[in-house]
C-alpha cells in the first residue's frame, strides 16, 4: 500500500499500476470475499493499465476482479483502434474467424502470413477478454447485428 501510494504521482505510471495491483492482490487474498479496499486497487490499475495501453496486464487485473465478482466493461469505438475496438486488420481477421475460416484460410484470403494471423488473434482474444473461436463468432455477430 505504502509502495503505491509513493508512486502514485511519479513518473512511472505503469511502477504505480503495478504495485497498486500488488496491494489489491494481497488484500483480497486477505478476505474471504474480497475486501471493497482491494476491489478499488485493482480498479485504480485497471485504469492505469487501459491508459497506458498495457493490454496483457489490464486484462490480468481484469481476471482478478471477476474473481472477486467484478466484471468491467471496456468502452469500444476508440478512433484510434477502429471499430469494435479492434484495429482494421483484427476487424477483418475476425470476421473471417466468424464465418468459420481456419487461420491458415485467413492467412491466405489476405495475403498474410500465418505468423500475422495468429499474432491478430491474440491481440483480439486480449482486447475483448475471451478465450475461445466461439465466443469470438458470438461478439462479431452481436457487432454485425447492431
Amino acid at each position: 500500500m505504502q509502495a503505491a501510494e509513493l508512486l502514485k504521482d511519479g513518473e512511472r505510471p505503469l511502477a504505480h499500476a503495478s504495485a497498486t495491483e500488488d496491494a489489491g492482490g494481497a488484500l483480497s487474498a486477505l478476505s474471504a470475499h474480497g475486501d471493497p479496499a482491494a476491489r478499488g486497487l485493482l480498479n485504480t490499475a485497471l485504469d492505469v493499465y487501459e491508459e497506458a495501453g498495457a493490454a496483457r496486464d489490464a486484462a490480468r487485473v481484469r481476471r482478478r476482479l471477476r474473481l472477486l465478482g467484478v466484471r468491467r466493461v471496456r468502452p469500444r469505438g476508440n478512433a484510434e483502434e477502429g471499430r469494435w475496438g479492434l484495429t482494421a486488420a483484427e476487424v477483418k481477421v475476425a470476421r473471417l474467424v466468424a464465418q468459420g475460416a481456419t487461420n491458415r484460410q485467413v492467412a491466405e484470403q489476405l495475403f498474410l502470413s500465418s505468423h500475422t494471423v495468429n499474432n491478430h488473434m491474440r491481440n483480439i482474444f486480449t482486447k475483448w477478454d475471451i478465450s475461445s473461436r466461439l465466443d469470438l463468432a458470438r461478439l462479431v455477430l452481436a457487432h454485425e447485428a447492431a
